[in-house]
């Protein structure tokens, strides 16, 4: 098998400190997310309707070019499991593997804390789930967009705007859904903020 990079993203930015990691880890979950939420609206459409037309195709539009943001310097979540499945038939991939241990701690976290709010069958809108990521790293957690430009150019306080009127049209069931996706944004976050990497100090001083 050929193994490269520029197959899941062209020009990655690559932090190199733990913290940006984290938001990095966070991107290739949103990444992920995105891709098979617009793959899934093309085969069924939108599965949550907020009302206007103009309100859904502002923030359908603001996720597509987010999307192709993350696409140009972001892995998706292919990369990590194709990495895993294959690094130990190649040293040199058990080597790349050994350097993303970091990303794939707090990836894994992500995915974890997720899979424990959102059970199979539990009705999500994951447009939502990641404008409120996104809105409480950028915003309310201040980290830093400095790599990663574009993150800034989101009107988060509008997007999320958009699902707060709709709550006032809409049944008690599609409401709570909505709640939920706040409630369970700020639960991953949390967990990604406590996340840890531990530095494995003995391979360390091997390479010293």
């Amino acid at each position: 098998m050929t193994y490269r990079l520029d197959m899941f993203c062209k020009n990655r930015i690559k932090p190199t400190l733990l913290r940006d990691q984290k938001t990095e880890a966070l991107l290739v979950f949103i990444r992920t997310t995105l891709e098979q939420f617009f793959a899934q609206m093309e085969l069924k459409g939108p599965l949550f309707d907020i009302g206007k037309k103009e309100d859904s195709e502002y923030i359908y539009s603001s996720l597509k070019k987010l999307l192709e943001n993350l696409q140009e310097c972001v892995i998706n979540s292919s990369y990590l499991r194709s990495l895993i499945a294959n690094a130990q038939k190649n040293k040199s991939l058990m080597m790349v593997a050994k350097k993303e241990e970091p990303l794939m701690v707090y990836y894994d976290t992500i995915v974890r804390a997720i899979e424990t709010k959102l059970t199979n069958g539990t009705p999500w809108i994951p447009e939502l789930m990641v404008i409120a990521l996104l809105s409480e790293w950028i915003l309310e957690e201040e980290k830093s967009t400095i790599l990663y430009p574009f993150l800034a150019d989101l009107n988060y306080i509008e997007l999320i705007d958009k699902y707060d009127m709709v709550k006032y049209n809409i049944d008690d069931d599609k409401k709570e859904v909505i709640m939920n996706m706040y409630k369970t944004s700020s639960y991953l976050i949390e967990k990604l903020k406590n996340a840890k990497y531990k530095v494995n100090i003995k391979r360390s001083k091997k390479k010293n």
